[in-house]
């Protein structure tokens, strides 16, 4: 009853989603106009956390290191995120973004000494969110919940093993620290 509900509020229109993607956009404006200087101050920087900047574990979700990194964050947060959104709602959609895009930059903070920027770990922790509820939802949706998650899990492995080969510049800490707060949130 209540998924109903929510799903048929949130078909009328994406509105976290149009908002994740403009802020985006700008901050990376804003990033191009800064010659730098924004990226250096908000980006996931391990030794920078430990000495007291925790706001670095918020701020990197929003940066980007390039312009093509930012057409596949967008394009993939278009992919995901009105999914995400008409069966969750706007509020546990923003929820479930934000606590994925900490989680892996928590993580990877933890595992990495690499300087980190981009909304992969929150994209990555819609995605999860995404398998969890086709996962709880496979008898009402039918077979086409398995080929979903197998899509989902396919996804999933391509981006890790993209990110494992030499000269990558994929924080796969990141990525898995997103896709476990976005399973458990």
């Amino acid at each position: 009853r209540g998924y109903r509900r929510r799903s048929r509020s949130a078909v009328s229109g994406t509105i976290v989603t149009k908002a994740l993607l403009a802020v985006n956009v700008a901050v990376f404006f804003a990033q191009t106009l800064s010659q730098g200087a924004l990226t250096l101050a908000g980006a996931m920087v391990s030794s920078d956390i430990a000495a007291g900047q925790y706001y670095r574990l918020f701020t990197p979700m929003f940066l980007h290191g390039s312009f093509n990194h930012l057409l596949v964050n967008c394009f993939s947060l278009n992919a995901v995120g009105p999914q995400v959104e008409a069966l969750y709602g706007l509020d546990r959609m923003s929820v479930v973004y934000l606590a994925s895009g900490v989680a892996g930059n928590v993580l990877s903070c933890m595992m990495s000494s690499h300087m980190s920027v981009g909304a992969s770990g929150a994209i990555f922790g819609l995605v999860g969110a995404l398998g969890v509820f086709l996962a709880r939802h496979q008898e009402m949706l039918g077979g086409g919940s398995k080929v979903a998650l197998s899509s989902i899990g396919q996804t999933i492995f391509l981006n890790m093993a993209l990110g494992l080969r030499p000269g990558s510049n994929i924080d796969n800490w990141g990525h898995l620290g997103g896709l476990v707060g976005g399973v458990v949130t």
